[in-house]
């Protein structure tokens, strides 16, 4: 009974959590063969054709980069398969949307 009540508990924990991930990821990005594709949420679609512009000028084959909201405001993340030299040329094509974002102004970090 006891370990049944735990079971329960930690499931509804890891519930919340993943509720409380989802609500701060802005939007998901996939790169594959030189295309981006849109796989969460509503990123500019300048920002779409210029990680489209850095995967081809870097021949990245596949990646993911992610926009997650932070006290600061929007950080990209990216997936292992982007190379840590890529990283930059991304934030480059990244023009944060307008208005406020959490105190602070908008900054893309990774």
């Amino acid at each position: 009974m006891l370990l049944t009540l735990l079971i329960m508990f930690a499931l509804l924990g890891l519930g919340f959590a993943l509720m409380l991930w989802h609500a701060r990821l802005v939007f998901s990005i996939e790169l594959r063969d030189g295309q981006a594709r849109v796989r969460h949420g509503k990123p500019p679609s300048r920002f779409v054709r210029g990680c489209e512009d850095v995967a081809r000028r870097f021949g990245l084959k596949r990646g993911r980069i992610r926009a997650v909201r932070m006290d600061g405001g929007i950080e990209l993340r990216f997936s292992r398969h982007l190379p840590a030299q890529t990283h930059q040329a991304f934030r480059n094509v990244w023009t944060p949307p307008p208005g406020g974002g959490g105190g602070g102004g908008l900054r893309a970090t990774g």
